[in-house]
């Protein structure tokens, strides 16, 4: 049975940024268009059920409702979950889930920390995140239809994994023995603050290090910072330190957030690879992970490394590429779901 995973962050692209930036406010109705455009996709494409994480807002039950009486082929259900906490613990135990069903892929819609948290628990079921938050980095803007073909293209088998998907690389926040405390999908900031606050992170003032697996000019959030360096880009599984804070070195303005653009001062920055983690010389202060404070260091001795087995991602355009190639749209194919 083919099967495609959805997870919807209701609270996604409505944080604190919406005040001091001018960032898009993306509501819950239309995160649910997405959805049913996704399903439409699905429908055509044949593919067999598709399962909507649950939350406080009802976003799989509102979907359901409004997709009742349309569909096909393709069977829509809420996940089952024991329990909802409307905290990002729910999309960590759906994700969970989803990977013991097994499900074929896994549509992830939201910002940076709502990819992160699926990517510590997907394992190797592919995802294809959707931008639906503020800092949008790991996840893009695609077309719901586009996105539901894609995911159906690899839910039918019509394009395969090894086609379609490439692995991404993750930031990995490690302490003295060597046990993994958290994970990061494109920047990992170190900040002179001491206590989480409103979480995400908007004063370049606090920022004392940066460690980048992506750094490029025409991405939003903290990676802009070693976007705007104009360092070459980090070799094949290397990522980008950046070190702030001094008097003296290169200032710069970066567009942290949409339509706030902050000044930093960076001292120095290096490229490193697996061999060789940072340390980080901080024994205060708080670690932002995808644009959030999440980790007090509290006189822990910390290092970052970076690792080339992240999670297994869907290329949205690879992907369709691929199966027009098969035909996967054509007429006679779709014959046993039109009829």
């Amino acid at each position: 049975m083919s099967t495609v995973g959805i997870i919807v962050n209701p609270a996604s692209g409505k944080d604190i940024r919406r005040v001091i930036a001018a960032g898009t406010v993306v509501t819950n109705q239309e995160k649910i268009n997405i959805v049913l455009r996704l399903l439409r996709a699905c429908d055509a494409v044949g593919v067999d059920r598709v399962l909507i994480m649950p939350d406080p807002t009802h976003i799989a039950q509102r979907v359901m409702r409004e997709a009742r009486d349309e569909l096909r082929h393709t069977r829509v259900a809420e996940l089952e979950l024991p329990y909802i906490l409307g905290t990002w613990k729910d999309t960590l135990r759906a994700t969970e889930r989803f990977v013991e069903m097994a499900v074929d892929c896994l549509v992830v819609m939201g910002g940076d920390g709502t990819s992160r948290i699926v990517a510590k628990a997907c394992g190797d079921t592919p995802l294809l995140p959707l931008s639906t938050g503020t800092n949008n980095v790991f996840p893009k803007m695609t077309e719901g239809t586009l996105a539901g073909l894609a995911a159906a293209a690899i839910a039918s088998g019509t394009v395969s994994r090894k086609v379609a998907c490439h692995r991404a690389p993750r930031l990995e926040l490690r302490d003295d023995a060597g046990e993994l405390v958290d994970i990061a999908l494109v920047d990992l900031v170190v900040l002179d603050e001491m206590d989480t606050g409103a979480r995400a992170v908007w004063d370049s003032a606090s920022i004392r290090a940066l460690f980048l697996t992506m750094a490029a000019p025409t991405e939003i959030g903290l990676s802009a910072i070693g976007g705007w360096l104009g360092a070459p880009p980090a070799p094949p599984g290397h990522a980008l330190a950046v070190y702030t804070g001094g008097a003296q070195g290169k200032q710069l303005l970066a567009p942290i957030a949409p339509g706030l653009l902050a000044p930093i001062t960076v001292n120095s920055h290096l490229h490193f690879d697996s061999l060789a983690p940072q340390q980080l010389a901080e024994r205060n202060g708080v670690i932002a992970l995808d644009g959030e404070r999440e980790v007090l260091i509290g006189e822990r001795q910390l290092s970052v490394a970076i690792a080339v087995n992240g999670p297994l991602v869907i290329d949205v355009d690879t992907t369709l590429q691929a199966a027009a190639g098969a035909g996967m749209l054509d007429a006679d194919r779709l014959e046993h779901v039109t009829n």
